[in-house]
């Protein structure tokens, strides 16, 4: 079997993690349309440029069911392979502000099993909140 020097073992004493993934969900606010999707692109390079990870896919959410039975767009979600969590988190959490994130933005990824999420709300960011299926009646009040 012939490896690719890609796939040859790190040398003695290097440790590389392995990706995590994360995603980010972007509130898509009215008339504030982001049609060349440039927030993607803005990640990407600043994870890239930290050698930490990089944006591996990007696409929309639908909200929930109109009277009509239709959907309008709610999110942008933003799928990311990192390989230093803290550091990433830390980075999106300067970045997306910085890309006029609105209220409401949230960051997704996982730690020892469980679930949770950065909110990003008028006041900061709220840090490693659990997450369940609905925030409706926890008390958080996001704009």
């Amino acid at each position: 079997m012939n490896l690719s020097p890609d796939s040859a073992s790190p040398p003695s004493g290097a440790h590389p993690q392995r990706p995590q993934f994360v995603y980010v969900k972007i509130p898509v606010v009215k008339d504030a349309a982001d049609p060349f999707h440039w927030r993607e692109d803005e990640i990407d390079q600043v994870l890239s440029d930290k050698g930490i990870g990089s944006v591996i896919g990007w696409g929309s959410s639908l909200g929930t069911v109109l009277q009509d039975w239709s959907r309008e767009i709610a999110f942008t979600r933003i799928d990311i392979n990192v390989t230093d969590l803290t550091m990433a988190r830390a980075l999106l959490q300067t970045t997306l502000p910085a890309l006029e994130a609105p209220s409401g933005t949230e960051i997704h990824y996982t730690i020892e099993q469980q679930n949770l999420e950065d909110i990003l709300t008028p006041s900061g960011w709220l840090l490693a909140q659990p997450v369940f299926g609905s925030r409706h009646g926890l008390g958080i009040k996001l704009r």
